[in-house]
């Protein structure tokens, strides 16, 4: 559930509304007896609320808006999700006009959908409340209907379970980023327990990419108030009131937030930075792939997926706040395909046997020359099925030669 809520509020920290995020929680955490906190998730445990309680602390349940929670969280519900496929009590009508209903973003052929699984699963399959599991070939299907149906631009998947990977593996449709925190055998683990809940907290996979994106929004923030400030202690929100400075806040936080995402691409946030910093685990790799796609992930920014498009964020800026200028930073780092095993090696081979079809398709209009005359290598195996022979062999030649000679030797001697 912390794996889930932590990608939540990247996405509103990028500046996407409730009204395009549906969220599906299955646990209760927040109201089960064994959390001492009601009401409330710690991605760094209780131990934090107690350390840091003058301060305030992280809490992922501020301001959530959950879509599907319980029993309601089932494989035809996330799959009626990216089908937009309504029932009775689902409605197009933004939350904040029906607080009742649930809302399915709009989808077409010019929307980034981001899907976010995570929970416990294992070779080709995602387990549902435990109960019923979504295999890969459903997930394969549904998204080659969204592309039929002309319901998204460009999809990034990511699977963060045991043998996430799994889960793209028959995934044939174009412009399918898909990312898993562990290949075909392996697993996925938590980060750290905490005594009082007495279970994980967070798994590790999430956890590398969020703290990774909230220190780098701390530094981008704290130089560019050093900056403004010529290095003094001075701080700008104490001119305003209570309520300007908490809007000036968020909103320099979301604008930070979307200027850290511009300037990292996917294939770094999620795959090289969990990897080479992220400490995941014994034997434990990240797979991804994006061969059926029109851009690498090494050339696409974050913010592609988890920000609010540019013309929103605009909006949001001229309400005030701070402005941190970006540019998109691409590594020169190789992609490292070494993980995309299972998948890429299966279109490898498709593509070596239809090179190999193309190649015999092609022998048979191959012609070879022929000293006065063009003989195909098609006419040269019809005559050979016929006659058991070619007439050019040099022995055929020779024997004919032969028994002429033996004729004219004949009639010279009668």
């Amino acid at each position: 559930m912390t794996n889930a809520l932590s990608i939540y509020q990247l996405l509103k920290q990028g500046g996407i509304t409730d009204d395009n995020i549906v969220l599906m929680l299955a646990d209760n955490i927040p109201c089960n007896m064994r959390n001492p906190y009601r009401g409330q998730i710690l991605p760094r445990g209780t131990s934090s609320k107690k350390e840091e309680e003058k301060d305030g602390v992280e809490d992922l349940m501020k301001n959530v808006q959950v879509d599907y929670s319980g029993t309601d969280v089932t494989v035809d519900a996330f799959l009626r999700v990216l089908l937009r496929r309504h029932l009775p009590g689902e409605s197009n009508q933004p939350k904040r006009h029906n607080h009742h209903q649930r809302s399915l973003p709009t989808l077409d052929e010019r929307t980034n959908i981001l899907i976010y699984l995570t929970g416990h699963g294992g070779d080709n399959f995602f387990k549902f409340q435990d109960g019923e599991e979504l295999m890969s070939h459903d997930m394969a299907y549904t998204l080659s209907q969204m592309y039929e149906l002309k319901l998204y631009n460009e999809i990034l998947f990511i699977s963060d379970t045991c043998q996430a990977f799994t889960m793209a593996d028959m995934i044939d449709v174009p412009n399918v980023y898909s990312v898993g925190s562990s290949l075909k055998g392996e697993n996925s683990y938590a980060s750290h327990s905490d005594l009082d809940v007495g279970q994980s907290v967070i798994d590790r996979y999430s956890k590398v990419i969020k703290d990774f994106i909230d220190d780098s929004v701390t530094l981008v923030t704290t130089s560019h108030y050093q900056h403004t400030n010529g290095g003094g202690n001075n701080n700008v929100l104490e001119k305003n009131g209570a309520n300007d400075a908490t809007t000036t806040t968020t909103t320099t936080t979301t604008t930070t937030t979307t200027s850290v995402m511009e300037r990292l691409n996917l294939y770094d946030i999620l795959v090289r930075i969990p990897t080479t910093h992220g400490e995941l685990g014994h034997n434990t790799h990240v797979g991804h792939t994006d061969s059926l796609s029109t851009r690498k992930m090494n050339q696409i920014p974050m913010s592609d997926f988890f920000a609010a498009p540019a013309t929103i964020r605009e909006r949001m800026n001229n309400r005030g706040g701070v402005v941190v200028s970006s540019s998109l930073w691409m590594n020169e780092w190789q992609v490292d395909d070494v993980n995309c095993n299972n998948l890429q090696q299966q279109q490898q081979r498709m593509k070596i046997e239809n090179a190999d079809q193309k190649q015999s398709d092609r022998s048979y209009e191959h012609t070879i020359m022929r000293t006065n005359n063009i003989v195909t290598e098609e006419e040269e195996m019809k005559i050979i099925d016929q006659e058991g022979y070619l007439p050019t062999d040099p022995k055929i030649l020779i024997a004919i030669a032969g028994f002429l000679g033996c004729v004219s030797l004949a009639s010279y001697v009668w």
